[in-house]
């Protein structure tokens, strides 16, 4: 490929990369496509072997995106929100104007660093005067690829498509204004509360000077105040108080629109956290605790603004409404199984070692949390048929099983008895999680007096069973 002129490779770059989207796209084609980019890519890089290394080049690159911390959330929003930056964008902008674009002040700079006769005021005064530096071509290359079809999609190969080119503006929109941005974030509380924004007005008067001198970065000023909000739903009442009219309507043709975009977006955020949470968080409890939070933010939403008013709006919240019920539907579902799994005596392999399954345990403390969740979110999550069947399974599952492990033991001894012990722990822990701590404290009593009888001669119902009986009388 070397033979080629760039005119050449930059056509080639664009097939390959249409040919990605297609269905059964040949392997090689990720690995050819990246030999045809970096044939793209200009050979002037910095050099790795500059005094301080690779670890005060990467202090160099924190302290250059410092300003940009209010503005960064991991997650890739399905429609991304105009001051929200993507982190991990980050390191593909540093690489760009590292080797691209002020690849000469970024070496001085660096080299600076490394020098330990260098204090650290003046490399703080050269990191600033390199974002300033920055901030300057940055707005020359978007204004080049604005005017130029093949500069933006050398940039949209580099920063990640339309998408990175976005993230790109937002940055460079960020340290251009950082001579009176972030005197205005360090004017605003560390955590703003529901109150402050909704009835005080020191944050609203900072923030109405600030709409009023910079219009454009409203939506910059709103990203900030979501991510120190304590009740990020509170800013649509916010919003209203800026515009002088709560109406939906009013809201959205105003110049505050983006407040209430922004609490949409962090709807949409933690769809995404709780999805997550589902697929790849081992903690059980943190799918729960994502659904919880998103619950607040809705209800918070839904009682301060009638959606049904505002098209757009509505529409984002009700898809991610969807997908997370969606997704809690097929926990529900799986509760029963999962709960009677967890409740399984371990079996002992052939060297007598006891099989202990925690990952079934870990599965079942989820569910049961996320029952005990949407049980009082029935208002956000379409779940209330299955959340119904499902509650009456698990409670019916848990108590006659946990009765009947306790019961058991009694009966067992030796080596059993220490499976059988572990399965009624897990059991009255479990039991815990969804019953609570009295109904799990009788149990615990039930289990000690099992352990010390031959049998259970017990008469009667059990106390376990008219607890459970009572508990479930309140419900």
């Amino acid at each position: 490929m070397q033979s080629l002129s760039p005119k050449a490779v930059e056509a080639l770059v664009r097939n390959l990369e249409q040919a990605k989207l297609k269905k059964g796209e040949d392997p090689q084609i990720q690995f050819v496509l990246a030999a045809a980019v970096g044939l793209l890519r200009k050979p002037q890089v910095v050099s790795p072997d500059m005094p301080g290394g690779e670890q005060r080049r990467s202090q160099i690159q924190r302290m250059f995106f410092a300003p940009l911390e209010d503005f960064l959330i991991n997650e890739t929003l399905p429609n991304r929100q105009e001051g929200r930056i993507e982190r991990a964008v980050l390191e593909r902008v540093w690489k760009w104007l590292s080797r691209d674009v002020i690849a000469t002040d970024v070496q001085t700079v660096l080299e600076q660093a490394g020098n330990a006769k260098v204090s650290g005021e003046r490399v703080d005064a050269l990191v600033q005067a390199l974002r300033t530096r920055a901030a300057d071509a940055i707005a020359e290359a978007l204004h080049n690829a604005e005017v130029s079809e093949k500069e933006r999609r050398r940039m949209g190969i580099e920063l990640g498509g339309e998408r990175g080119i976005a993230e790109l503006r937002d940055i460079q929109k960020v340290f251009a204004a950082e001579r009176w941005l972030l005197p205005f974030l360090q004017n605003l509380p560390e955590h703003i509360n529901e109150h402050r924004l909704k009835q005080d007005y020191d944050v609203l008067r900072l923030v109405e000077k600030c709409s009023a001198r910079f219009p454009d970065h409203v939506p910059v000023i709103a990203a900030a105040l979501v991510e120190r909000a304590d009740t990020p739903s509170a800013l649509c009442s916010f919003a209203g108080r800026l515009n002088g009219d709560d109406d939906p309507k009013a809201i959205a043709n105003s110049q505050f629109a983006p407040f209430v975009d922004v609490v949409m977006s962090e709807a949409e955020r933690l769809q995404i956290l709780a999805l997550k949470h589902r697929n790849h968080n081992p903690d059980p409890v943190a799918f729960s605790q994502a659904l919880s939070e998103y619950h607040s933010l809705v209800r918070g939403v839904e009682r301060d603004m009638d959606l049904s008013l505002s098209g757009k709006w509505h529409k984002q919240l009700s898809e991610t409404k969807k997908t997370l019920s969606g997704e809690i539907t097929r926990e529900l579902n799986n509760a029963h199984g999962a709960i009677r799994r967890a409740l399984q005596v371990p079996k002992r392999d052939r060297e007598g070692k006891l099989l202990l399954d925690q990952a079934s345990v870990d599965e079942a403390v989820r569910t049961l949390k996320v029952v005990t969740m949407v049980r009082n979110a029935s208002e956000t999550f379409a779940v209330n048929d299955v959340g119904k069947r499902t509650r009456q399974a698990v409670e019916q599952t848990l108590e006659i099983v946990t009765r009947s492990l306790i019961s058991d033991l009694g009966k067992a001894k030796g080596q059993q008895l220490e499976a059988q012990l572990i399965a009624a722990d897990n059991a009255i822990m479990l039991s815990e999680v969804y019953f609570g701590a009295d109904y799990a404290a009788q149990l615990r009593r039930s289990r000690q007096s099992a352990i010390t009888k031959t049998k259970n001669g017990a008469s009667g119902p059990s106390p376990e069973r008219k607890l459970v009986a009572s508990a479930l009388g309140k419900r």
